[in-house]
């Protein structure tokens, strides 16, 4: 009997001891001591040690992921946000499905909490597009597939944005990690950070602050006005955009062309790249987007707009356009003239005295678009046998070293700029003497000896093939970065080197260096061909075909 007592007495006791609450968080002080924080409630009252101490209780979000004071590149923040825009489009679907939704004006303007669907590829392609597609971003009911990867069961809660970057999150609710992990296309594009991460925008006292749109022409909008998209959409669509369109182009800056600033700057190139950011991930806004670029075009085109930002967006409006389009010649013609006028090939041996972080990525900005309309120009020339617009400057002559001057990492994507104006030279060398034999030419009696330009051709395109592989790996380029290049070398060769084996050389004169100017063109052929159905399916830029 009085073991039982004692035992009942044992019992009541423990029943009377207030139960031990820890948390499952410590606080920044029982961190620092590596102790377990006791009596905190998760962080609605002091901890034990904090309270015996009279410190304050303070507690702090992990930072899981990263290194402390490490920073997300641009381009992986612009992935977080197109999870959050896919995510928050599956919430509202579901919440519209229980409820009577009622057709909305199409002219209001919606606020930053309207609804939008998830993004969606379209089925026509640009001209620019034709091995090169946009990625499928679909959003269901049940998956987001990014790329033909599927991520189940997706959280329908809305994301905070310190919890993105800050939360520890797993790879089947976030497709982030899961493409990172996955997929080499979006690795590359993502710029990880040990290798060349994308610095942030600079900030100026003037930004992001006093950045307003500019004003539009009276009668005219943007698709933010005419209601199509709200600013958050536009966020989402221009995320897409640097993701998947512009490392073709790399004619744009992530870190500079925000919305504000790109609608601050010109409603023609935002409502351009809304454009093309429809025809591939919301067609079913591209028609009228379409039609807003183009009233713009012709309003700019008509009052004489000079800006560098309608210079790109005369250069964007024939990298999208429709088949049926044919005022490319144009439009480059006009962007080109204007480059000129506005100074942009102006040759700068040494920076600016007093330059800031800013002031240079504009600067590199009004560069890079002259650099990459002088590519455009040289090949629309090259392939269609008409002038040149743009000549060899002394920018155009310094080029080559033009991606080293753009500070610390180097950007792939400069490294590509300055690789294709080259190789753009080298093609035009050859080409001129080409076009030129063909108009000294009589029954087909060469005046310019072809095999020896054909050979000095590819010695020099070897050379720039081994060239910049170098420059690539310094500026730690991945797999789609070298065989980009690579495509368009190939290219250039097997478009060279058909000058060779065309119908117009007498048979007379097809010697044994024209059978190895055919065996090159074939060889090229196949390997262009390999590439873009072997390298760039495996990085997802291929468009599947609907099933």
């Amino acid at each position: 009997m009085q073991g039982t007592s004692e035992f009942v007495d044992e019992q009541s006791r423990a029943a009377s001891k207030a139960p031990i609450v820890r948390n499952p968080r410590a606080c920044t002080v029982c961190r620092a001591a590596k102790m377990k924080c006791v009596g905190a409630e998760d962080g609605l009252k002091s901890c034990q040690r904090c309270t015996r101490t009279g410190v304050d209780c303070v507690f702090e979000k992990h930072r899981r992921g990263r290194k402390p004071g490490s920073k997300l590149s641009e381009a992986s923040k612009m992935l977080r946000r197109l999870e959050k825009g896919l995510n928050t489009a599956k919430l509202k679907q579901s919440d519209s499905s229980l409820s009577t939704v009622f057709p909305a004006d199409p002219r209001t303007p919606q606020s930053d909490n309207a609804q939008f669907g998830g993004l969606q590829s379209s089925d026509a392609y640009g001209s620019a597009g034709n091995l090169l597609h946009a990625t499928r971003v679909q959003c269901d009911s049940k998956h987001i597939i990014i790329d033909g990867y599927a991520a189940s069961s997706v959280s329908s809660r809305t994301v905070d944005p310190e919890e993105e970057e800050d939360g520890e999150r797993s790879d089947e609710k976030f497709p982030a990690k899961l493409i990172k992990r996955e997929n080499s296309f979006f690795r590359t594009i993502l710029n990880p950070e040990h290798k060349s991460p994308m610095l942030p925008v600079p900030r100026n006292p003037y930004l992001p602050q006093s950045l307003r749109p500019a004003p539009l022409p009276i009668g005219y909008n943007d698709p933010i006005t005419a209601g199509l998209i709200n600013e958050n959409k536009a966020k989402i669509l221009f995320d897409a955009i640097f993701l998947r369109l512009n490392p073709f182009i790399n004619l744009f800056d992530p870190a500079l062309h925000s919305v504000a600033y790109v609608r601050s700057k010109c409603p023609l190139l935002f409502t351009t790249l809304i454009m093309a950011g429809c025809k591939f991930f919301e067609p079913s806004l591209y028609k009228e987007c379409l039609r807003l670029a183009n009233d713009l075009a012709v309003r700019a085109f008509a009052e004489g707009w000079k800006r560098v930002e309608v210079i790109q967006a005369f250069s964007c409006l024939t990298y999208w356009r429709e088949q049926e389009d044919n005022r490319t010649w144009m439009y480059i013609g006009y962007a080109c003239r204007m480059a000129v006028e506005l100074g942009l090939n102006r040759y700068h041996a040494k920076p600016p005295a007093h330059e800031t972080d800013f002031q240079l990525r504009e600067r590199r900005n009004r560069e890079r678009t002259y650099l990459v309309l002088f590519v455009h120009d040289r090949s629309l020339s090259m392939q269609t046998g008409r002038h040149w617009m743009l000549p060899e400057d002394d920018f155009i002559r310094h080029s080559d070293t033009w991606h080293e001057q753009g500070g610390t990492p180097i950007r792939c994507e400069d490294v590509i700029v300055s690789a294709f104006a080259q190789l753009r030279r080298i093609a035009t060398e050859a080409t001129d003497m080409f076009h030129t034999n063909r108009s000294l030419s009589d029954g087909g009696n060469s005046q310019v000896n072809i095999d020896m330009v054909l050979k000095n051709c590819n010695a020099k395109l070897a050379l720039w093939t081994t060239t910049w592989d170098q420059e690539m790996r310094k500026a730690n380029g991945e797999s789609f970065h070298f065989s980009f290049t690579s495509l368009f070398c190939l290219y250039s060769s097997l478009f060279l080197n058909s000058f060779g084996v065309q119908s117009s050389v007498p048979p007379a004169n097809r010697t044994n260096s024209h059978v190895r100017a055919l065996s090159a063109c074939f060889e090229n052929a196949l390997n262009v061909l390999g590439i873009a159905s072997k390298d760039f399916r495996e990085f997802g830029v291929l468009r599947r075909p609907p099933l």
